[in-house]
């Protein structure tokens, strides 16, 4: 039942994402990467020294297929950049759910965790599917020699276009939390959002998500 639920409920789970209102005002978005059909951008939240990524690729893939590959808690591992582990924690609905994940970082550096709640909605018309992502830090005790992820926002948006294709943009402020050299978290900026498409692309044409 709990399979069930994980493949058709609507969840992403990350790791290292923060507080900054990844809604409110950015400064202009710069294109930082431009390699294999995606395209990663970046910009700067106003009053916050946090930046923001936004990575975008079109696939040849179904929604069905790319929603059901987020909604495989147990696939993270093979395609979010260095995801360690991830689980679903809480069924809400198969709109809502929550997921703890824990994101292995490059020694000498301590492993990050997080919980998040995944929130989907569709637009009927378009049926562009959103899925909003917050945190939940309170519903799981802190893990040894990790370092936990309090706040959170980001986002998927699943376009469906009219040549059947399907348009990915992938969003998210990023503070990784304890102390980071600032050369790997810029580099974290453009690798989080580039590998985590390039594999998600790769993964949604296997046979179990179609």
């Amino acid at each position: 039942m709990i399979n069930r639920r994980i493949r058709h409920s609507f969840l992403f789970s990350l790791f290292m994402f923060i507080s900054a209102p990844i809604f409110g005002a950015e400064s202009p978005w710069y294109l930082e990467r431009e390699e294999d059909n995606i395209d990663v951008y970046i910009a700067t939240i106003k009053g916050s020294a946090v930046k923001t990524f936004r990575g975008v690729v079109t696939v040849d893939s179904s929604l069905k297929s790319v929603l059901s590959v987020i909604a495989d808690a147990s696939s993270y591992p093979r395609w979010l950049y260095h995801c360690k582990s991830a689980k679903m924690i809480k069924f809400v609905s198969y709109n809502e759910v929550v997921s703890h994940v824990v994101t292995d970082m490059p020694w000498p550096l301590i492993d990050r965790d997080t919980i998040i709640q995944s929130i989907k909605t569709q637009n009927t018309s378009t049926k562009k599917v959103t899925i909003k992502i917050v945190s939940k830090p309170g519903m799981v005790g802190n893990l040894p020699n990790t370092i936990r992820i309090n706040n959170i926002n980001g986002l998927w948006e699943l376009t469906p276009l009219h040549n059947g294709q399907l348009k990915i943009l992938f969003q998210m402020s990023v503070d990784p939390g304890g102390t980071i050299p600032k050369w790997l978290v810029n580099s974290m900026l453009i690798d989080i959002p580039f590998y985590t498409l390039r594999n998600l692309r790769q993964i949604a044409k296997e046979p179990q998500y179609q």
